[in-house]
């Protein structure tokens, strides 16, 4: 049998809980690989009393937890406290163990505003775009004022997580204030579909008159939203609109009842994925 791994310590009946991630480990093991999954992604939080306790008492790991407990004293570096359990529990190969200490060392150079945008940019690519929101408005403290690129796109990617949630004249504003800092062609398009999607028709058009040059621009607008109503009258999702609206005008109420519970649960996990912290 090839690949097996000998785990060592107890399975925990109380997991660690990763905040940040949302994420229940049960096992040194689960830990490990969390920490080779997300090692971009470590930062000095690691190194805490708390994760040494759960070791201690969870895992029955007491003389690592002894070790770690002495580097939460002397605050030791998250490289020499993440590597110290990965040789510990054997679980990878020294090359592996080398690479994570590297990569750890080489982001401890980071600062606060740098380590701000992995976590907010690694959130936002996950869909955890309200949590990745809340980090958006923090990292707007830290950003030097003359960031002009790297407001820019946080206030693009903020304004992008407003749109999801069809807050379009939020959105509007956020993409704009991007444009000023850094006026490209897709911020300028995002701006004008958000200002379509959040004005009347009389209002959009006279948005239109007031910016004649862009009118390329409001044309690929145009197209983009007749190419996304294509795309929806296609889509599996207006077929489930179609099959709701039919089973409600049909006799058949236990099953419109049940297929409308069905989907109403989807969104609230949807929901509460994106917003657990």
């Amino acid at each position: 049998m090839n690949n097996v791994c000998l785990c060592v310590g107890t399975y925990a009946q109380h997991p660690f809980y990763v905040k940040f991630l949302d994420i229940s480990l049960y096992s040194i093991e689960e830990l490990c690989y969390y920490f080779l999954e997300r090692v971009h992604l470590l930062d000095d939080s690691v190194v805490s009393a708390e994760l040494a306790a759960w070791i201690r008492k969870e895992c029955g790991l007491d003389k690592l937890a002894d070790e770690l407990d002495v580097y939460v004293r002397k605050h030791v570096s998250v490289s020499a406290f993440v590597t110290t359990i990965l040789e510990w529990t054997g679980m990878y190969d020294m090359g592996t163990v080398k690479r994570i200490e590297r990569i750890l060392k080489d982001q401890s150079s980071l600062t606060t505003t740098q380590r701000y945008k992995k976590r907010a940019e690694y959130l936002y690519q996950q869909g955890r775009f309200r949590q990745a929101l809340a980090i958006y408005s923090e990292l707007a403290d830290y950003l030097p004022s003359t960031d002009d690129t790297g407001k820019a796109l946080m206030y693009y990617n903020m304004a992008s997580i407003y749109a999801m949630d069809f807050a379009y004249e939020e959105a509007a504003g956020l993409y704009y204030r991007s444009y000023m800092l850094n006026p490209d062609g897709q911020t300028r398009l995002a701006y004008i579909l958000a200002k379509k999607m959040s004005l009347s028709d009389y209002a959009f058009g006279s948005f239109r008159r007031e910016n004649p040059d862009w009118e390329q621009d409001f044309l690929q607008a145009e197209a983009l939203l007749m190419s996304t109503q294509d795309k929806w009258a296609c889509s599996r999702e207006r077929q489930l609109v179609a099959e709701i609206a039919d089973l409600r005008a049909s006799v058949d109420r236990d099953g419109y009842h049940k297929r409308m519970g069905e989907l109403i649960e989807q969104l609230k996990k949807d929901y509460r994925r994106q917003t657990k912290e």
